[in-house]
Order: C-alpha cells, then sequence, then structure tokens
C-alpha cells in the first residue's frame, strides 16, 4: 500500500512555501518535497506534524492507495 497525499495543494491554496513549512515543522525541504512527490513514504510523526500546522485532520491530508 502506498501513501498519497494533498499537501501541495493545500499549502500553496494557503500561500506557504515550502520553506516556510519546513521551518514550521522542523523537517528539510527536501523531505517535504520528496513526501509531495511521493517519492518517500511518510512516517506518522510527519503525518501528524503536517496535520498540526494546517490544523486539519491526518485523513484530510492523507491517503491509502490500495
Amino acid at each position: 500500500m502506498a501513501v498519497s497525499n494533498n499537501i501541495k495543494g493545500i499549502r500553496e491554496s494557503k500561500g506557504i512555501c515550502q520553506v516556510g513549512l519546513a521551518s514550521a515543522t522542523g523537517y528539510s525541504t527536501k523531505t517535504i518535497g520528496r513526501v509531495e512527490r511521493g517519492i518517500n513514504a511518510p512516517s506518522a510523526e510527519f503525518m501528524l506534524r503536517i496535520a498540526k500546522y494546517f490544523n486539519m485532520l491526518v485523513e484530510d491530508l492523507f491517503h491509502v492507495e490500495e
């Protein structure tokens, strides 16, 4: 199973750049970009931090592909 996400779309709709998201969550821009593109699978901690930053549910940002 793969985990897809809509981080980039939400981030861009809120006018937030990767640098801003990385700074606010403690992850590098490289990590943010690789997860956004689906190259890296996000850890549970990553998903929780991103969801908290956007004040959204994890399920609204990440989806399990079967």
